[in-house]
């Protein structure tokens, strides 16, 4: 087991990130993101909110977010790190906005007048992909305009994407502190003491908290649990795909027909697009060209 924990998983990212611990590491990453864009000052402190929401019908799953906090002037922020693309991935970053807006409904309680005053909700995506319905850059910021003018109406949503296939992946061509911070996430696997840290520049800085904060040796006995429950339910995801691609071959085989392994593999291939998987990993395990799922897929 590798000691540094990337921060690109579930659980590295919660870890260093949406933790009353990794509060000041999130501060920093957030103010890295906003400041100066979307009419912004810098946070100086926030709250941690409940991760896990209830959904209205009670039969439906809930809504769990990966970090939900409110700044000190009482903005919502939710931070989503995803891995994999899929088809309604736009329309679910932007569900977690409009949730969080209505959730500050506050008719239900009979003691209380509601006159629509709604705090603003920001929702950032950290995507390890290129979001394919957005502008080819390394970060996009959505809002409210007018289409005529331009001008931006009011700041009750907005939406931000992070790219990170569109930062850097030399250290030496990092310049700002949002692409220092991105590098680190990508490369924290391949750390190999606390004496090498990525544009560290001393004990107690941001880039050394988050070494430290990542290390598996660091992590106490609940993490540590916590830590080896997300690897197993990980690793019986992977091997559950493999057992389906594998099987589905098999059964195509064993028809003796090319067909039968062609239907096999387009059944995998929907499988793993339900799933959540980019399509370089579906074409990885498939070997259907990534041009033809594109075709059949979205």
């Amino acid at each position: 087991m590798k000691d540094f924990i990337s921060p690109l998983s579930d659980f590295g990212f919660y870890n260093l990130y949406g933790t009353e611990r990794g509060k000041e590491n999130l501060i920093e990453l957030l103010n890295s993101i906003l400041h100066e864009r979307l009419g912004y000052e810098s946070i100086v402190d926030l709250k941690l909110n409940p991760t896990e929401n209830k959904g209205l019908n009670p039969d439906r799953k809930t809504t769990r977010y990966d970090v939900h906090c409110i700044t000190e002037k009482g903005h919502r922020i939710i931070v989503e790190m995803q891995n994999n693309w899929h088809q309604n991935f736009d329309n679910r970053i932007f569900y977690y906005g409009v949730e969080a807006i209505s959730r500050q409904d506050s008719r239900l309680d009979s003691n209380k007048v509601w006159d629509f005053s709604i705090d603003p909700v920001v929702t950032i995506a950290i995507c390890n992909f290129h979001n394919r319905k957005s502008p080819d850059r390394a970060v996009n910021f959505y809002t409210f305009r007018e289409e005529e003018t331009n001008e931006r109406y009011g700041n009750q949503l907005s939406l931000v994407f992070l790219h990170l296939p569109a930062f850097p992946d030399i250290e030496e061509e990092c310049e700002t502190f949002l692409e220092k911070i991105i590098y680190s996430m990508k490369n924290m696997e391949s750390i190999q003491t606390m004496e090498k840290i990525p544009f560290s520049t001393g004990e107690g800085d941001f880039f050394s908290r988050i070494a430290e904060r990542s290390r598996y040796s660091a992590l106490d006995e609940d993490e540590r649990l916590a830590y080896d429950r997300w690897l197993k339910h990980e690793n019986d995801r992977l091997l559950e795909l493999e057992y389906a691609r594998r099987d589905a071959i098999e059964k195509g085989l064993a028809e003796g027909r090319a067909e039968g392994i062609t239907e096999g593999k387009w059944e995998i291939a929907k499988s793993m697009a339900k799933d959540g998987l980019s399509l370089e990993k579906i074409s990885q395990y498939t070997c259907i060209p990534i041009e033809e799922l594109k075709t059949k897929l979205n």
